[in-house]
């Protein structure tokens, strides 16, 4: 799938940058790896692993995708505490009904699920719209939102703030769950691309000036959840799930990954 330069990591656009001269160091010592692991599976992204999996001459290092490693734990049905308030809400919705909630998601008429955690004041773009300073995020809601959604919403101070929970919901349990995120950092629009473009598990939303308004994702979330290409992503997305599931069983593809890592480093050892 082909990135848009515009889409790399912001630090890859400007040559002077640290942090691109370390991308470069370490792109050029790519091949003194004796292997790569990822946490990814073929199945999720079959044409990059493929690529780097091919036979060519040269030193190149041998790549073993072990993934999805997050929801190793969800095999051994281990829930963390910190889950259970959000898990025994989202086991009481109907079957395919939940979603996260971010700002206009309210405007969907749909059941949320919303995440929430005080911008970090570090960084430019914290606070966008006002000079709040406060430590309780429920202070940056709408006046009366919590009341407007009482019924078909919960609102959790980061309880599923890390990506273990996040994953391990989207991928193993029974509902439907559509995750919104405004991007950012980081790697996170080449990651919006590869899942609205390529593995076709989520919608995009426009931007103008640099914000996405209230109706473009109220009428997005519409349209997952209600519209045409609902049908189409949630097909996609439950196999992606079977497949996360299978490649990590006992005759897997990520299994037998990591088992062929252990076995050369058991086999280096003795040398």
């Amino acid at each position: 799938m082909p990135i848009d330069g515009n889409d790399l990591p912001d630090h890859c656009h400007d040559r002077k940058d640290e942090a691109y001269k370390w991308v470069l160091h370490h792109t050029k010592r790519f091949k003194m790896a004796h292997g790569i692991i990822l946490n990814s599976f073929i199945d999720l992204e079959r044409g990059p692993i493929q690529y780097l999996q091919e036979e060519k001459p040269g030193n190149k290092p041998k790549v073993y995708p072990v993934g999805p490693l997050t929801l190793v734990d969800k095999l051994s049905n281990k829930t963390d505490d910190d889950e259970s308030q959000s898990l025994k809400w989202l086991d009481e919705q109907p079957r395919g009904s939940t979603i996260e909630l971010a700002t206009g998601l309210e405007m969907s008429g749909q059941r949320v699920l919303w995440v929430i955690r005080c911008p970090n004041n570090r960084i430019p773009n914290a606070t966008y719209f006002n000079v709040q300073n406060s430590t309780n995020p429920l202070e940056f809601l709408p006046n009366g939102f919590l009341e407007r959604i009482k019924g078909l919403g919960l609102v959790l101070i980061n309880q599923l703030g890390t990506t273990v929970t996040v994953d391990g919901i989207q991928f193993w349990r029974v509902w439907s769950v559509a995750f919104h995120l405004l991007l950012g950092l980081s790697e996170q629009r080449s990651n919006a691309v590869m899942l609205t473009e390529d593995i076709k598990v989520a919608l995009s939303l426009k931007i103008y000036d640099n914000i996405i308004g209230r109706l473009e994702i109220a009428e997005v979330v519409k349209e997952l959840m209600e519209g045409e290409e609902e049908k189409g992503v949630r097909i996609r997305a439950r196999e992606l799930k079977d497949a996360g599931r299978k490649t990590l069983k006992e005759d897997g593809s990520s299994t037998k990954a990591l088992d062929e890592i252990a076995w050369r480093l058991k086999n280096v050892s003795r040398v």
